[in-house]
């Protein structure tokens, strides 16, 4: 068990984020970890129900506590996590950490003896999680292009699994998946208003000291199968009998180091994250081919998504359009306005993150898994953001290739 505190007393409150990271060595992880997570976010042998949590919880200041599931590029992580007041804005002081981490203790290791009927109610959750996918178009246009992109790959699974696999998930199943997450490699991030809890680390170590852990380090895990460049583009449709249509490219980022992670944020910006990104200026404005278009950049996969709603008549001009972005971009057409506009935007954001407890945590987590450096805070992001030239951002863009072209809803008349 390896602990990072993030202390920042801006906050009244305190995160714990209690992690298990591992290597997906088979695809039924995302369908059993689903169910086992949504069990154990509301029981354990000492707290019998989910209104037994709520009431411990109400009786320590209205703390509050969930399971979260997540994909780490290629790893899956599952997230036990805890926020509570600090002592300094109790009634005369009164200290919680104690029972605090007790609790989160219990929860961990005291799973309860799951009933048929809990097992098959969160089942049922998790099934209507998966039956729901394609209610959010956008979203689900998003997932395809990423499943397309790694189709082989663990970050192409869906995060909550497939329906055959959640509906033959029982007991014996739950408890083998239980045993394999707690020999899986434990990291605890705390973040907030540290000030009077300068030994909560030691504290955390004597709480938990009865329990195991495995030795494994998460910057030993493998969070990216990085794959070949592929020469032809692949197009596939999926008919929805609607006017508008979710258009999707998948690109593949080549060859990157993990250094361009700067640059690519960057590129990324200046392509369509933005009201001053070339995709929303071309696509959406100046052509009216799309209500909306946005890129998303992937630093634990080497992947961009474009994502788009069109309406089906458009379907090829939007394609021609954005890849003209594309090369655009490779050849060198950055004006001073959209890359002052990029870099200011991704400067603002990375001083957003310190307004977030839970943003300073997760930013830590992802640099010591992409990094593996513990040390590196937002103002050193800043300072290398600061750095990129437009000539970085045209050496990454030539990184870049379209490899799946994904299109939801009227494909037949587009």
């Amino acid at each position: 068990m390896r602990i990072y505190k993030i202390n920042n007393s801006k906050f009244k409150s305190i995160y714990i984020s209690y992690n298990f990271t591992m290597e997906v060595k088979d695809r039924s992880i995302f369908s059993n970890n689903a169910v086992l997570g949504a069990l154990m976010a509301k029981t354990s042998q000492k707290y019998k129900t989910q209104k037994d949590i709520e009431k411990y919880l109400n009786s320590l200041y209205g703390a509050s506590y969930d399971v979260n599931v997540e994909k780490y590029g290629d790893l899956y992580n599952l997230e036990f996590k805890i926020e509570y007041i600090n002592k300094a804005f109790l009634p005369n002081n009164e200290e919680l950490v104690d029972d605090i981490l007790s609790f989160l203790k219990e929860m961990i290791y005291n799973p309860a003896d799951w009933s048929q009927d809990s097992i098959e109610r969160e089942k049922s959750f998790i099934l209507e999680r998966i039956n729901e996918r394609k209610d959010e178009k956008l979203k689900y246009g998003v997932q395809r292009a990423e499943e397309l992109l790694c189709k082989d790959e663990p970050f192409g699974a869906f995060l909550y699994g497939e329906k055959d696999t959640v509906e033959n998930v029982n007991k014996e199943i739950l408890k083998k998946a239980y045993s394999e997450l707690i020999k899986s490699c434990v990291t605890v991030l705390i973040s907030g208003n540290l000030d009077g809890y300068e030994d909560i680390d030691e504290k955390f170590k004597k709480v938990f000291e009865t329990c195991e852990f495995s030795t494994n380090k998460i910057t030993d895990l493998v969070y990216n199968t990085k794959k070949q460049k592929v020469n032809k583009i692949e197009e596939v449709s999926e008919y929805q009998d609607t006017t508008q249509s979710v258009l999707s490219l998948g690109l593949r980022i080549n060859n990157a180091s993990i250094e361009d992670f700067y640059a690519l944020n960057l590129y990324n910006a200046i392509l369509g994250t933005t009201p001053s990104s070339k995709l929303f200026q071309n696509v959406r404005e100046k052509e009216s081919l799309a209500y909306t278009v946005r890129s998303r950049y992937y630093r634990f996969k080497d992947i961009i998504v474009i994502f788009a709603g069109i309406n089906k008549e458009n379907y090829n001009k939007a394609v021609e359009v954005i890849n003209e972005q594309i090369d655009a971009i490779k050849n060198g057409d950055i004006s001073e306005d959209e890359f002052k506009s990029a870099k200011d935007s991704l400067m603002a954001d990375l001083l957003e993150w310190k307004d977030s407890k839970v943003a300073m945590a997760k930013m830590k987590f992802a640099n010591i898994i992409a990094f593996k450096d513990e040390n590196i805070t937002v103002e050193d992001m800043r300072e290398k953001m600061s750095k990129v030239t437009v000539e970085d951002i045209i050496r990454v863009a030539k990184l870049v290739s379209v490899e799946k072209i994904f299109v939801l809803g009227g494909v037949d008349n587009a």
